[in-house]
């Protein structure tokens, strides 16, 4: 008779989730890199801030734990240039990995890939669209596909807990547990 464990060792095609756990330096190191990024790509700024929210992000940066990322907060407060220039940057010199984002409200059908990484820039700004009559939440989509196939989901949004609750559905909002949420806060850095 066969064992379940038999099927474990001769079942290529049932592969167990496994998330990508990126350990990308030294804390130091990364913040070194992330300020250096940050003021590099932000020309808006006169004088970079450095806000205490921005440690966590550097310490998911340092250790991911297999885990994504969603920076929350108010607009200005350089959730797109983290997400769009500086978490792209840091990964591209450490792991030589390209990664580019998406804006919500430019999402259509996710396109299947190799890429490691889901990027969502502006979640909330999306609308739903119609295919021939069938509504289709481009996001919602985004995000499962990100959950079944193990891939990291980076997201920024200015929309707060109560917020995403009432917009997105369970199931949606339970894949985004998967993420480990930064809430930026601070007064706008744009003049």
């Amino acid at each position: 008779m066969r064992t379940i464990e038999d099927t474990f060792k001769d079942a290529d095609y049932l592969q167990p989730k496994k998330f990508n756990r990126f350990k990308l330096g030294e804390r130091e190191e990364i913040k070194d890199m992330f300020i250096k990024a940050f003021k590099h790509y932000d020309r808006t700024i006169d004088v970079y801030e450095h806000l205490d929210s921005y440690d966590e992000i550097i310490d998911w940066l340092s250790d991911t734990n297999g885990r994504g990322l969603m920076l929350m907060g108010d607009c200005g407060l350089g959730k797109s240039t983290i997400l769009n220039y500086v978490i792209p940057a840091i990964f591209r010199t450490k792991t030589n990995k390209l990664l580019t984002s998406t804006p919500a409200k430019e999402l259509g059908e996710i396109q299947r890939s190799d890429a490691s990484f889901v990027i969502i820039d502006d979640l909330g700004t999306e609308s739903i669209k119609n295919d021939y009559g069938t509504k289709v939440d481009a996001v919602s989509d985004a995000i499962s596909y990100a959950e079944d196939s193990s891939k990291t989901l980076l997201i920024t949004t200015n929309l707060d807990a109560k917020e995403l609750k009432e917009r997105y559905d369970e199931r949606t909002l339970d894949r985004l547990r998967k993420c480990k949420v930064v809430v930026i806060k601070g007064k706008s850095f744009r003049n």
